[in-house]
């Protein structure tokens, strides 16, 4: 059995109703739209689905990931380390199922629509965009600078020259 998740389907439902547990990990190269965001594509997270029902018959998803992906800091446009340590409780619902808008009230869990063919994958995506900072940069660093002698003579030299008359 291979280690990647790449290519993951999941019945949610079936998988929770039978207490499924996956285990596995994502290369970050497997996730495209979280590549925009990222320096560089290498390395991984690691990945783990549970399946339950709760004594009211109620479908659940937690889903676990961490890793360490480099970031693009927004102020100087260098890579930073960001830690993930997501852990999410996800309320499957059935369709035609209602949503319930007072239980989820606390925060502490959300709810999707149970798919017959969730694709792992995306979900992961999902968590982690949504995990994410919106401008991701250091604690300390300084922006980049570019001086005259780097990039050539500024185009407002010109301008100056033409103000002196």
């Amino acid at each position: 059995m291979s280690d990647s998740i790449a290519g993951t389907v999941l019945d949610c439902l079936e998988f929770a109703h039978s207490g499924g547990v996956l285990e596995r990990s994502v290369g970050l190269d497997q996730l495209p739209r979280l590549a925009d965001v990222l320096v560089a594509t290498t390395g991984f997270l690691s990945v783990r689905l549970e399946g339950w029902r709760d004594d009211a018959g109620k479908a659940w998803l937690q889903v676990d990931i961490a890793g360490e992906p480099v970031l693009c800091c927004q102020r100087c446009l260098g890579g930073v380390k960001f830690p993930l340590a997501i852990s999410s409780r996800l309320q499957l619902m059935a369709p035609g199922e209602e949503w319930p808008d007072d239980e989820l009230a606390d925060d502490s869990a959300d709810a999707i629509e149970a798919e017959k063919a969730l694709a792992v994958l995306s979900l992961i995506e999902e968590e982690v965009l949504l995990a994410l900072p919106i401008a991701p940069r250091h604690e300390k660093c300084e922006p980049p600078s570019g001086t005259a002698s780097e990039n050539g003579p500024s185009p407002f030299a010109a301008l100056a020259a033409l103000k002196k008359y």
